[in-house]
């Protein structure tokens, strides 16, 4: 197998990891700065609440697949949030074996109250630089990168028809 990548992939891999993560940063420091919560706590808080307007349970290890996280990341984002108040585990319904995350009306609040200055954020630090055909590319790559990682893991795709 080779593993040589040109010039022009390796620039590519090396703008899409560095951009990554300043956008991380810069959206992470504004949602702590306006709304008290880190990216990975807005991104818990975010897949649990969706689950339930859909009116789905939510059990640790689908919302750790759904958000493309270990299993070991999500249980500490779990203990962080249920500390602060924000969600709660207990049985689901059924033969109560399996464990169900929930949110508190703090969560939820603080969910709300995060919704505003995330998109905010996303739309100063991402969309604003975008143009419609810009946007519409990048799409396309992002989609024919996660079909990729999906077939050769064969992991479902965050986000889809979850």
């Amino acid at each position: 197998m080779s593993v040589r990548m040109t010039d022009d992939q390796l620039h590519a891999w090396q703008l899409f990891h560095v951009a990554g993560e300043r956008l991380r940063r810069e959206l992470g420091r504004e949602m702590w700065a306006e709304a008290q919560l880190s990216d990975a706590e807005f991104t818990v808080l975010a897949n649990v609440s969706l689950a339930e307007g859909r009116g789905a349970q939510v059990r640790p290890a689908e919302c750790a697949r759904a958000i493309g996280w270990e299993s070991s990341r999500l249980a500490h984002q779990l203990r962080r949030l249920e500390q602060r108040g924000f969600i709660q585990r207990g049985p689901g319904a059924g033969d109560g074996r399996a464990s169900v995350i929930t949110l508190t009306d703090a969560g939820r609040g603080a969910y709300k109250g995060a919704l505003g200055p995330h998109l905010r954020s996303t739309k100063r630090w991402f969309a604003d630089a975008l143009s419609g055909e810009q946007t519409a590319a990048l799409t396309d790559a992002l989609e024919a990168l996660m079909a990729h990682i999906d077939s050769r893991t064969g992991a479902p795709v965050p986000g889809d028809a979850s």
